[in-house]
């Protein structure tokens, strides 16, 4: 059926699936076939079936039968037949099945007003309209249809099919021969709706084919004289094009080109060919042409073995060398990249049990702005990772190597590290006694860097966990930890940064904790609405320091106080900084549900007992009291949503951070605004450890005019700098058949070569092509 090849041509296939709608759907190759057979076969089967219907002795008159008949064979054909009459003619040896006459087979029901039977020729012959519906849903209609005595041949009149997806096709005539090769006339497809007011009028888009033909043997489908129509005007034609037909997964061929403009690369042409290389293997080949930077050869490689998968995807260019200001040098030089990435199950090799795997994800490029200035990615980082991986039931274990290239301006490969490798292993048991649950914890890392300081770490943490509710409906949490890291240093006079570095040797620590939590969720329940209210405090005891001069700090640089770490054992991201010293943590959680309106909100602190040196001003957690974090959220659905999230100082409570995000408007008006501001609250703020202050504002907003027509926009400016960062407007039309849309991209920002740019992007897709 034709809804089946459709369902099986490869999105990558021959260029035709995309350009010229000639897919399975377009021209229902399989469709003849089902209704070139079905009907007649039917009544083949009825006639012969004698224990349905017994025809006269000779020279015995004409008998007719009416009301309805059903047959039935047992057979790989088996059909159920019904018709209000059937006639039989003993001197023609016709047998006639007229009046609603109904055939069924495999999930498909075909209706048609009479047929005939020739059992001297074994023609069969369906006189007047047949329409049909098939398992998936999909309308079949057809006229005159005649399928010779070897149901091999078989001629069709005027097909029509209305898919499920309500696209249509149609055909003047269709001809099946020796069972092989299937071939349409005057063939037409269109996805898009008919005008109800005028049904004449051209659809949005429609494809014509003078002829379709469908050669079984050689799997393939080929169209003459084909052409495109947009608006009842002809747009794009061909005189030929031929592509694989359904039962072939993928064939080699050409796909769509991908034509656009850039400010810096002038106009660009990639023209991907793809090559099938075997059911698990393929090729795909894309010839970049631009007119400023010259040809960028790009491909990708995939192969799936059966026990996992993995691709190689690269491009390459040689191009005149630029400097960091992106002038010309005179020079030229060779610009690319090269990525690949997989991931394999390896318990087919493996007696270990659990559900073990090894993947990896690598890459490299020649330099720094390489990816972003061809459009390639716009990461500042690649990061490449090799790990094997056990997945248990309560566990999990990971042995991983990791590298990465920096592609910002100040990072310097030789203080680059890498973890080569690091190891972990994580467990949480079952409830046990008293329902209190046990963890445990390793790590284990080599930190290597070719021109500066390495670190070897082994991490060990065991912790214990007892809730308990008591009568009033309290809470409680009760807590225990032991962690025990031992960490070696050596060329601890090049660190990447003086702030990160230790001592060269080895250290030891040991870094016990106690925690204690009380909560009291209260819930008070109103005609409409229900609100909670819940006070929290935790309670946390440790030594204070745990962050000897002997430890370097490789992953915990970055610390920050908020709503999402307010009740946190440990604020640093990494291990290798440790929040030590006991303190309490409080706050207040409150919420309201009611049937259109939702509010939630925390606030809350921090207090230190004594005071930590180790801990960065300009956290928000530097002194004994750390700043006031809280989050707020008001949901009034659907025409308001915010988040609100605000850092305030322990002393001032001036903001040291202030977030908003709002989508606001009604259905076809939907405008959404976001507003940043980081304030460090100090002038001795590290840098390198806090973000560094920030003030930015966003903007967006969609307005659909109606249920075809939008417009967008989208707005981001650095108020600090009271500069753009990136603007785009654009307006969009889309309907069942097309998307059309017309937009404008205005970026802002300056690394080396890669300049602001003005890109105008013309977008139009034609639906259902694949």
């Amino acid at each position: 059926m034709a809804i089946a090849l459709e369902k099986t041509i490869r999105q990558g296939s021959y260029l035709s699936i995309k350009s010229m709608a000639m897919t399975g759907k377009i021209l229902a190759l399989g469709l003849l076939a089902s209704v070139s057979t079905l009907p007649w076969a039917a009544a083949a089967a009825f006639a012969q079936d004698q224990s349905q219907v017994v025809p006269p002795a000779p020279g015995a008159p004409t008998d007719t039968g009416s009301g309805s008949q059903n047959v039935s064979t047992e057979n790989e054909r088996a059909i159920d037949f019904a018709a209000d009459s059937v006639t039989y003619d003993q001197n023609s040896d016709v047998v006639i099945a007229e009046g609603n006459v109904t055939l069924m087979r495999n999930g498909m029901t075909f209706n048609a007003d009479r047929v005939i039977y020739n059992r001297v020729d074994g023609n069969i012959q369906v006189e007047g309209e047949v329409w049909g519906r098939d398992a998936d849903g999909n309308i079949i209609t057809a006229e005159h249809l005649l399928l010779g005595d070897d149901f091999k041949s078989a001629v069709v009149e005027n097909i029509g099919l209305i898919l499920k997806d309500n696209s249509r096709f149609a055909a003047r005539s269709g001809q099946l021969q020796d069972g092989r090769q299937t071939t349409l006339n005057r063939a037409v497809y269109s996805p898009c709706e008919v005008c109800a007011d005028d049904p004449d009028r051209p659809p949005v888009w429609q494809v014509k084919a003078v002829r379709v033909v469908h050669d079984q043997d050689k799997k393939r489908v080929t169209y003459r004289n084909a052409t495109l129509e947009a608006f009842g005007v002809p747009i794009f034609y061909t005189p030929y094009l031929s592509h694989p037909d359904p039962t072939v997964h993928a064939a080699s061929g050409l796909l769509a080109p991908v034509p656009s403009r850039s400010s810096e690369l002038g106009y660009v042409l990639k023209v991907p060919y793809y090559f099938s290389l075997a059911p698990n293997r393929d090729l795909t080949v894309e010839p970049i042409l631009t007119t400023k930077e010259g040809f960028v050869l790009a491909g990708e490689y995939r192969e799936h073995l059966g026990y996992g998968r993995y691709s190689v995807s690269g491009s390459g260019t040689y191009v005149d060398a630029r400097d960091n200001f992106g002038v010309k040098t005179g020079k030229n030089e060779f610009r690319g990249h090269l990525f690949s990435k997989g991931r394999f199950d390896i318990d087919r090799f493996s007696e270990l049990g659990g559900q073990w795997q090894w993947r990896y994800d690598v890459g490299v490029a020649s330099d720094d702005t390489y990816l972003r200035r061809y459009d390639i990615s716009k990461i500042d980082t690649i990061q490449s990772e090799v790990a094997m991986e056990r997945f248990g039931q309560r566990s999990y274990a990971a042995l991983t190597a990791l590298g990465f290239q920096g592609l910002r301006v100040e990072d310097d490969g030789g203080l680059t590290p890498f973890a080569l490798p690091m190891a972990e292993y994580h467990y949480v048991s079952r409830p046990g006694a008293w329902g209190g649950t046990y963890r445990f914890d390793a790590n284990a890392a080599a930190i290597t860097r070719f021109d500066g300081m390495d670190t070897r770490r082994v991490s060990v943490n065991g912790s214990w966990e007892l809730p308990y509710i008591g009568q009033s409906g309290s809470v409680y949490t009760l807590g225990a930890s032991l962690r025990g890291d031992l960490y070696h240093v050596n060329s601890a006079n090049r660190p990447d940064e003086i702030a990160y570095a230790g001592r060269d040797g080895a250290t030891a620590r040991f870094l016990p904790q106690v925690r204690l939590e009380w909560r009291l969720p209260m819930v008070k329940e109103g005609r409409d609405t229900r609100q909670t209210f819940e006070p929290i405090i935790a309670l946390i005891g440790a030594f204070e320091g745990g962050n000897p001069a002997g430890i370097s700090n490789e992953d915990s640089r970055i610390i920050g106080f908020d709503d999402t770490n307010l009740f946190a054992s440990n604020r640093f991201t990494g291990l290798d900084r440790w929040e030590g010293g006991s303190r309490i943590d409080y706050g207040v959680r409150y919420g309201v549900e009611g049937s259109t309106v939702s509010a939630r909100m925390l606030v809350g602190q921090s207090y230190r007992f004594f005071s930590d040196d180790k801990i960065p001003a300009g956290t928000g957690l530097a002194g004994n009291w750390s700043d006031v974090v809280g989050r707020f959220e008001v949901t009034f659905s659907p025409y308001l949503d915010i988040i609100y999230r605000a850092r305030l100082s322990d002393k001032s409570l001036a903001f040291r951070r202030n977030e908003v995000d709002a989508v606001f408007g009604p259905k076809n008006f939907k405008v959404s605004v976001g507003y940043m501001d980081l304030d460090s609250g100090t002038e001795d703020f590290d840098p390198t450890t806090v973000a560094l202050p920030r003030e930015e504002v966003r903007a967006s907003a969609v307005y659909y005019i109606n249920k075809n027509w939008s417009v967008s926009g989208a707005y981001t400016r650095d108020l600090d700098r009271k500069a753009a960062i990136a603007a785009r407007a654009g307006i969009l039309y889309e309907d069942e058949c097309l998307q059309f849309g017309v937009f404008y991209d205005k970026r802002h920002t300056r690394d080396r070569d890669i300049e602001p740019e003005s890109t105008i992007l013309f977008k139009v897709v034609l639906k259902n092509l694949g």
